[in-house]
């Protein structure tokens, strides 16, 4: 049956569908089905669909075994029901529902059509070799040539349990377990005097239930991101490090900021972010890490990365689930003056990082680090009773985590 009036407030939020214009998304719902469904209806993946909930329950199986649990009011319904990354494969209907099928191959094809077209007016401002290698670039992404990274799979594994209101820290433990190095380095955080008390942890068990469950959520995703940070070529590794490098460092700052300057918001959550603001350059670098041929000096990078950055950012973004407002992250993290009103933000806080980063290492990009608004609102410049700024106050907080997130 084709699509009719009604849930038209959820078929506008869907992830990645929105981020179609009004037209396409339109021309998209067209050709595409809605069923009703009753209880116990047992639904399969299908590759070539993109399946949403729009009204009911489900659970979501794997091998037979419930993974996931939510209702069409749930953040997670705005989500297809079947993610690649994860091993879904199946969808049990616990009372009568509304599923919306999407064309897969009509909506990436639509998706690649509008990036093209907004990406391509960018080629005006780069010189001849930048669009040589934008252009290569851009073909890549447009024709699906430019492999998205892979998290592995206890990250993402974790991040959805979580979101799970059924799932207890039993089974984030085995989920934990089954990847030993993200157990060791877990453990390892535990034991940090950032976490620790005097009591010696040694078992997954026992790091879980002191970080607690949405700590461990976050951390584990952040303690996984070095993994994605690899190449073969000598100039392309020199840069990824460089991009780690940087990365692991605002996030250590984004995460003392928010311990000091922004208790209403979650640290974690801050150092995820902070992590993963460049993640967008990895598929890009990779993609001419396997094509050498594209690159015969660092000065070619410059800002056709910088432009492809964002669309690739949103397209991996989207793929492992993550909430909008990392997107915003990404969109923003160069924007020295914005300013969200009386409080703070993640995006704040990650430009705030960044500034303090970048002055670290003598490339401020503003004339006066005092006057920027998230600066100012987070009171970075201000010193205590004792004359300490708060990269001296923090320093040392800013090293142990830098270190935690470098060690292998």
């Amino acid at each position: 049956m084709s699509i009719v009036s009604g849930h038209f407030t959820q078929r506008q939020r869907l992830k990645p569908l929105n981020a179609l214009d009004k037209n396409d998304l339109e021309y998209l719902y067209s050709q595409s089905e809605m069923q009703q469904l009753n209880p116990r209806s047992l639904l399969t993946a299908e590759q070539e669909k993109l399946v949403y909930l729009l009204e009911g329950e489900v659970s979501l199986l794997s091998g037979g075994f419930v993974t996931e649990k939510f209702n069409h009011l749930d953040q997670r319904a705005l989500s297809p029901l079947f993610n690649e990354s994860l091993d879904q494969d199946s969808a049990l209907f616990t009372r009568h529902g509304t599923i919306i099928l999407v064309n897969r191959s009509l909506f990436e094809g639509l998706y690649s059509q509008a990036q093209a077209v907004s990406l391509k007016s960018i080629e005006a401002g780069l010189t001849r070799s930048e669009n040589e290698l934008f252009d290569s670039l851009l073909n890549a992404f447009i024709q699906k040539k430019m492999d998205l990274p892979v998290l592995p799979e206890a990250a993402l594994k974790v991040r959805q349990a979580i979101s799970s209101p059924e799932v207890g820290s039993d089974e984030i433990i085995q989920i934990v377990q089954s990847d030993p190095v993200l157990s060791a380095r877990l453990v390892r955080v535990a034991n940090s005097s950032l976490y620790g008390t005097w009591r010696e942890i040694k078992t997954v068990r026992d790091a879980v239930r002191r970080l607690g469950i949405e700590t461990t959520k976050n951390l584990s995703f952040s303690l996984s991101v070095k993994q994605l940070f690899t190449a073969n070529t000598s100039l392309i590794k020199k840069t990824i490090q460089k991009v780690y490098n940087e990365s692991t460092s605002v996030g250590a700052i984004a995460y003392v900021i928010t311990l000091t300057q922004a208790r209403h918001l979650d640290p974690e959550q801050a150092l995820l972010s902070g992590l993963i603001q460049n993640l967008g350059v990895i598929p890009i670098l990779k993609y001419i890490d396997a094509h050498p041929s594209m690159m015969q000096s660092a000065h070619m990078l410059g800002k056709s990365i910088e432009h492809l950055q964002l669309p690739v950012s949103n397209l991996m973004f989207n793929e492992w689930n993550f909430d909008p407002e990392f997107i915003e992250i990404v969109k923003n993290v160069n924007n020295w003056q914005r300013d969200s009103g009386e409080q703070a933000d993640y995006c704040d806080i990650v430009i705030a990082a960044r500034l303090l980063y970048l002055d670290s290492i003598g490339e401020l990009p503003v004339e006066q680090l005092s006057e920027v608004p998230v600066i100012r609102k987070l009171r970075l410049t201000e010193h205590d009773a004792d004359g300490h700024y708060f990269m001296d106050r923090a320093e040392q907080k800013i090293a142990e985590m830098n270190k935690l997130l470098q060690t292998v």
